[in-house]
């Protein structure tokens, strides 16, 4: 037995060949390389396509997550209070302060709409404010004569106080005057009216209808207001008679298919296509519109 021990020819054959370990050692590499390139195909794809629809499902059995709430409500709530007791003035330079420095409110929108109210509740009655100058009627005075007293025509020193009658003017009572001017922007993408005075935001309309012509040029077009005029079966109706108010204002411009009017159904004339809006706001607009005011279709 001691003999076979010591054979080299057996120790020989107990030792492992070299090529056997190297074939070993290549085999493990290769495993180690398949695991690590398909294991990371297997996480990208899982990345890629599995978690996101588990990530969708969750959120589907959870229902739609709620956005945080606006910071800036609370602070707009306040402003409508202020507005709502009559406080315009007040209130009119507290929302151009919100709208000038929340941008991204959801409030917005109903701040411009708010702002609006307030620009023409104080310029069409006799709301006194920091732009309009007060004047007290004189003994003999009559509209003529207060016109150039104020260099203001009489049309806006009557629609600016409320008068519908020229004939109610009364020794002693204090008319308040403003200076506008007023410029009007049509926007063909937002299909808007914007209302501004001396430059600044004033009011902002949403038509019921838009007939405008579409234009794929969408150069801006330099118009003005031609006319404005009050319409009953089919009789033009001047400003301080009876009728006025319950015609159906329209607003002539100068850049064709783009006049504007009141919705029909209300006001009963048949009027050409255009811009329409509500008969109240045509006539509001009317109210503060004149003859040669520039409009701007954007």
């Amino acid at each position: 037995m001691q003999a076979c021990a010591d054979d080299p020819s057996s120790s020989m054959r107990a030792r492992p060949h070299p090529e056997h370990g190297g074939f070993l050692i290549k085999a493990l590499i290769l495993l180690v390389l398949v695991v690590v390139i398909f294991g990371g195909a297997a996480l990208v794809g899982y990345r890629m396509f599995i978690k996101p629809q588990q990530e969708i499902k969750a959120e589907s059995a959870f229902g739609t997550p709620t956005p945080p709430p606006d910071p800036t409500v609370p602070e707009f709530e306040k402003l409508m209070a202020i507005k709502n007791q009559g406080r315009l003035v007040e209130a009119r330079a507290a929302l151009e302060n919100f709208i000038a420095n929340n941008p991204a409110s959801t409030k917005l929108e109903a701040a411009k709409d708010a702002l609006g109210d307030c620009n023409v509740q104080i310029f069409l009655t006799g709301t006194p404010a920091p732009e309009k100058e007060a004047y007290t009627i004189q003994k003999g005075d009559v509209l003529a004569k207060i016109e150039k007293k104020m260099k203001a025509p009489g049309e806006l020193i009557m629609r600016s106080n409320g008068i519908d009658d020229p004939r109610r003017l009364r020794v002693g009572d204090v008319l308040y005057v403003s200076h506008p001017q007023f410029s009007l922007i049509i926007s063909r993408k937002l299909k808007k009216v914007v209302l501004y005075n001396h430059g600044k935001f004033f009011k902002q309309y949403t038509p019921r209808s838009w007939t405008a012509p579409v234009s794929k040029n969408t150069a801006p077009i330099a118009a003005k207001v031609t006319d404005v005029a009050s319409f009953k079966n089919g009789q033009r109706v001047a400003y301080g008679t009876r009728d006025f108010g319950g015609g159906t204002h329209t607003i002539q411009i100068s850049a064709s298919g783009f006049s504007i009017h009141t919705d029909p159904a209300e006001g009963g004339e048949k009027v050409a296509a255009g811009i329409v809006l509500s008969e109240e706001e045509t006539a509001e607009l009317s109210a503060l519109l004149s003859r040669g005011v520039p409009v701007t279709i954007e």
